[in-house]
């Protein structure tokens, strides 16, 4: 994780973790243990997520799912622990590239456990810098 987090400074690349969870929840449940370089903005009403289109799922394409399931029994035998769902576990992320002049050029809304490699967000980064 440490040579992704060292490319993103390389690119100067500004990363921003928005949230909805209550912060000290956050601090002490789900982020506990883990080390984040980035600073991390808390949306108590999910106005950021109505902006840029972020749904929460229904219920039993999240609960039913066994790739999901599979997901985290994978992680969890990896060695990861579980962290808690948070306060709304069907509240979907997302994660976005935005180009230095303010255009969106790279959109991924979350449809459940399905987040984008990080070096697919690198690679982004890097054809907006001209580095790639």
């Amino acid at each position: 994780m440490h040579d992704r987090i060292e490319r993103l400074q390389e690119l100067d690349a500004d990363v921003l973790i928005i949230a909805y969870d209550d912060q000290a929840e956050l601090r002490d449940k789900l982020l506990s243990g883990l080390d984040l370089a980035f600073p991390i903005g808390i949306d108590r009403d999910r106005a950021a997520y109505r902006r840029w289109g972020l749904r929460r799922a229904r219920w039993w394409r999240i609960w039913l799912d066994p790739a999901v399931w599979a997901s985290y029994a994978s992680l969890v035998a990896g060695g990861e622990r579980f962290r808690g769902t948070g306060n709304d576990p069907l509240q979907l992320g997302g994660d976005f590239v935005v180009a230095p002049d303010g255009t969106i050029a790279y959109a991924r809304p979350q449809v459940r456990d399905d987040r984008p490699p990080v070096g697919e967000l690198i690679a982004v980064v890097s054809r907006l810098r001209g580095a790639g």
